[in-house]
């Protein structure tokens, strides 16, 4: 599904569109090459690739899948699409350990399986390409990737900025509305959230394309900003995990 000229959403399990448990699953044309960000849980891989399809992409032209972090419902795909199309796995820092080979209770899998996973549920591990750290910038074709590290839902998990563009994959950083990831697995720490959050102060962000539930196309940074002043208060800030069991 085409959102805006250069971004696809391929897979979200909120919207219908791929599996009831995938995060939102974005493809961005770099002018001829693509890049995906995220994977999905790889419950039914064979969607997502159907839906790249239909949206005319050829999914031989998708050079690298940016993992935005380890948890589940973004990182299980991945080694379905590095072994099948050669995609090349790009993961942070500390999420490229998780990824490789975190326990079920590192990856907060632990507390999930049951309540949000299948009981049966097991986590595909995968070994990334190329190991990213906060700041490093990616260049592919017309557009450059710039990672920004900002802790707090999991260790290592990264926003992806596209400064030109002003767009902002904000995975489960901050939502709509300015709601944060807040949760109660391994990992997940309030105290990492404030202080790595102003990391998204200033950025002039247009287009806010999170994890999960609604994006936008227009003063995405409003919400950014919401998130930031929330933490800046004595209270635990608003939490969109309060009300949806995703990660």
């Amino acid at each position: 599904m085409r959102i805006t000229r250069d971004v696809y959403l391929v897979g979200d399990g909120g919207r219908g569109l791929s599996h009831d448990l995938d995060c939102c699953i974005y493809v961005v044309d770099c002018g001829g090459s693509y890049v995906l960000i995220d994977s999905g849980v790889g419950l039914d891989n064979a969607q997502i690739v159907n839906n790249i399809k239909s949206d005319a992409i050829p999914i031989d032209k998708i050079k690298y899948l940016i993992v935005t972090h380890s948890h589940s419902d973004h990182a299980c795909g991945a080694r379905y699409f590095q072994e099948n199309f050669q995609i090349e796995i790009i993961v942070p820092t500390k999420e490229a350990e998780m990824l490789s080979s975190g326990t079920d209770k590192e990856l907060g899998l632990d507390m999930a399986r049951g309540p949000i996973y299948p009981p049966d549920y097991k986590y595909t591990h995968c070994k990334p390409d190329k190991v990213v750290s906060d700041g490093e910038e990616l260049k592919m074709g017309d557009k450059v990737f710039k990672f920004i590290q900002v802790p707090g839902h999991s260790q290592g998990i990264v926003c992806v900025y596209l400064r030109n563009e002003r767009i902002l994959f904000s995975s489960d950083v901050v939502f709509h509305g300015g709601t944060i990831g807040l949760g109660n697995w391994d990992g997940c720490e309030l105290s990492e959230y404030r202080k790595n959050i102003g990391k998204l102060s200033g950025l002039g962000v247009e287009k806010l394309f999170p994890g999960h539930y609604l994006f936008v196309l227009r003063d995405g940074q409003r919400h950014l900003d919401i998130a930031i002043n929330n933490l800046k208060n004595p209270w635990v800030p608003p939490a969109w995990l309060h009300r949806h069991p995703h990660f």
